[in-house]
């Protein structure tokens, strides 16, 4: 396969399987009431934890403005709080989860574990290891851009 042919071809196949895997998060997430970015959100909360609005907009790959006003409706659900930084600048808030949107985000965590042992049970055995492999090293050559 040429350069053009291979380039054309992995930009298909990396545009359907984002959209079957957005597509596939989008209808499990939907059920518990909240947008597939603002699960993204408390998901990344959980594993990191709380995060000034820049670092997480970055973690995110989103600008600060289009993450605080996410934040604004998480914060209007009960979801997350803003906190000040009182020990070292308390100009600096952090964003960090509620009780209540610890316990939606660990949901959507187990949400996307079943629904991710339900694609690599699909992958043969002997294969997902290339598979995840592969992905790492998609992952990294887009950082790198």
């Amino acid at each position: 396969m040429n350069s053009a042919d291979l380039s054309q071809k992995f930009r298909e196949t990396l545009g359907l399987a984002y959209q079957r895997v957005n597509a596939l998060q989008r209808d499990e997430k939907r059920r518990f009431g909240v947008s597939l970015s603002r699960c993204v959100t408390l998901e990344t909360l959980l594993r990191e934890g709380p995060l000034p609005v820049n670092e997480l907009a970055s973690r995110l790959g989103l600008d600060a403005s289009t993450v605080t006003r996410s934040i604004d409706g998480l914060v209007r659900e009960a979801l997350v709080r803003r906190t000040r930084d009182e020990r070292q600048d308390r100009r600096r808030v952090f964003i960090a989860l509620t009780a209540r949107g610890r316990t939606l985000a660990q949901k959507l965590e187990q949400c996307a574990d079943a629904y991710s042992e339900q694609i690599l049970a699909r992958i043969p055995r002997e294969r997902r290891e290339d598979v995840l492999y592969a992905l790492g090293v998609l992952v990294k050559a887009v950082d790198d851009l």
